[in-house]
């Protein structure tokens, strides 16, 4: 199975500057987005400093260098346990870091990533950018958000479509950087011939339906150019927010656009 992908951020055409960092490191089968947060800049420190941060101590890890951070779940992988890993050690240096420069304190970050290890992947996230799939014609996101939006729909205080509109979009319940140590979500989940993965801030789902993006995913030639054309329609729509995405998509050397004939055909 042939594993190709691509990555674009942007800042979009209302903020001054991109807080948003993202990360590919394929000898790593690394790939990860993050949407920093902080005045005066510490969201753009936070999260370069969350993703260089997991880089190295994968790095480490295959040296056998890296210590476990936290407890490893009997329900995962080892690769999945290590990716969690990556991520607690990440907010621990936000966390420090934060306390370095007055104009850093509060500073964090969201982070969504995924590891690829033969056909298995990965996934960890915290905070409300999003991991989706788009396999055989379905798209579904596989994360869940963490905001207090998300919450109030899940305890049936608020309707999906309430949610579109609602006061306190942004308000998140978890974060990487606010407390020393960070509850991390972990899923998993077997590659299939024809699959994409969509890494995303809320710059890009804030702005375009997920009906939307599936389609923009289903027509596109490779993942650049998906990318490339996910991130000109947030801005298209208004681009209120920074846009960040990484797409992978995984078929038997044929390429993306092989694949998703594939999946869209009849």
């Amino acid at each position: 199975m042939e594993l190709t992908a691509f990555g674009q951020t942007d800042v979009g055409q209302v903020r001054p500057h991109n807080e948003d960092a993202i990360l590919l490191e394929p000898a790593l089968h690394l790939y990860a987005v993050a949407d920093g947060m902080g005045g005066h800049k510490g969201g753009e420190f936070a999260s370069r400093i969350c993703l260089d941060t997991m880089r190295d101590y994968l790095q480490m890890a295959a040296k056998g260098h890296a210590p476990l951070v936290g407890e490893a779940g009997a329900a995962h992988s080892e690769a999945a346990n290590l990716l969690g890993s990556a991520v607690r050690f990440a907010n621990r240096a936000v966390f420090e870091a934060a306390f370095s420069k007055p104009e850093w304190r509060g500073m964090g970050t969201t982070i969504v990533a995924l590891t690829v290890a033969g056909n298995r992947v990965a996934i960890a996230h915290v905070g409300d950018s999003r991991a989706y799939l788009l396999r055989q014609g379905r798209f579904k996101q596989i994360t869940e958000d963490h905001s207090w939006i998300e919450e109030q729909v899940r305890a049936g205080l608020m309707s999906r479509d309430e949610a579109l509109s609602a006061k306190g979009r942004n308000v998140l319940t978890r974060a990487i950087g606010q407390e020393e140590d960070v509850l991390v979500d972990l899923d998993e989940l077997e590659l299939q011939s024809g699959d994409c993965l969509l890494l995303c801030s809320d710059g890009l789902f804030g702005m375009v339906a997920d009906e939307e993006i599936a389609a923009l995913i289903g027509v596109a030639k490779n993942p650049e150019a998906a990318c490339r054309e996910l991130v000109a329609c947030a801005n298209g729509r208004g681009g209120r927010d920074n846009i960040s995405v990484i797409l992978l998509s995984a078929v038997e050397g044929k390429g993306l656009l092989a694949g998703m004939k594939r999946l869209f055909k009849g």
